[in-house]
Order: structure tokens, then sequence, then C-alpha cells
């Protein structure tokens, strides 16, 4: 089974209140958190706030406004934008500056991830074990058993 995740990343902590507020779905891995990015909350959260959210960069999915004020609203100075599908590949940004693109380890290794020699960057945030963002908006529908270190997101009716 292949990947097919949309996230933004960054190191804890993280607002939980924020990501509360805005039904966010994350998971924390080696004091990271990885915001699982979903066309269908995200949408609903840009005609709320009227910000953009597909990225303009083609080789991402989303990054535009709204995922940038996502970072800022939950605590995110520092932080990679990533599309794992076909290419695993990142965006870093420094208060919505950006620093450096490329492959996912790169982007995460500038972000401060350590891969402790044992792992790639990749490996050190647990990646390979999320496959699909929906999962973590959707669980219902899914029927998928969600890990203890996630925090699932929601849409606010």
């Amino acid at each position: 089974m292949g990947h097919n995740i949309n996230t933004l990343i960054g190191r804890l902590p993280i607002n939980i209140d924020k990501v509360e507020k805005y039904g966010l779905a994350v998971a924390v891995e080696s004091n990271y958190a990885i915001v699982f990015l979903d066309d269908d909350h995200l949408s609903h959260w840009s005609s709320i706030l009227d910000l953009r959210y597909y990225a303009d960069n083609e080789d991402l999915c989303f990054g535009n406004e709204l995922v940038h004020f996502f970072a800022q609203e939950i605590g995110l100075k520092k932080y990679v934008i990533a599309y794992l599908s076909s290419r695993f590949y990142g965006v870093l940004y420094n208060n919505t500056i950006q620093i450096v693109e490329g492959g996912i380890n790169l982007v995460l290794k500038e972000l401060g991830v350590n891969s402790n020699g044992l792992q790639n960057e990749f490996d050190q945030l647990n990646l390979d074990a999320y496959r699909h963002s929906e999962v973590y908006y959707w669980r219902n529908e899914f029927k998928w058993e969600i890990p203890a270190n996630v925090i699932v997101g929601h849409i606010e009716k």
C-alpha cells in the first residue's frame, strides 16, 4: 500500500486549544507534530476564513494561505509542508518564508529532525505508518484503528 498524505510538520509544543478549535488531525512523533491535511477539511475552513489552500508549487497539493495560517495558529514558526505520494517532497518555511525545498529527508533534516544514525529522517518521524490523510478525519467511515498518539480531526457542522 502506497502513501497519499499531505502534512504540515513542526517541532512541539503546539497549541492544543487551536488544534481542537480547527479540528486538525495531529500525530506526535519524536517531539514533532505531524498535522494531516485533508481536502474536505481544508475546503471547509477555506470557505469560513476566505483563505486559499491549494499550493502554488506544482510538487505540493496544499500549502497556500490557509496552511500557513494553521501553522501560525498552532504555534509553528519553522515547519515543513510535505506531499508524500509518488514523490516524497517537502518545503521548509520559517514564518511563511520559504527556506529550502526538495526531497523529504533533506527538508526534515533542515527542520532539525535528527535521524540518530539509525534511520533516515522520514523513518525517525515514523511517517511510513501514516498512509492516508483522510483516515484521521473520517475514521468512522474507514473503521481503522487510530493510534493513541493521534488527535483525530473533525469538521464542525
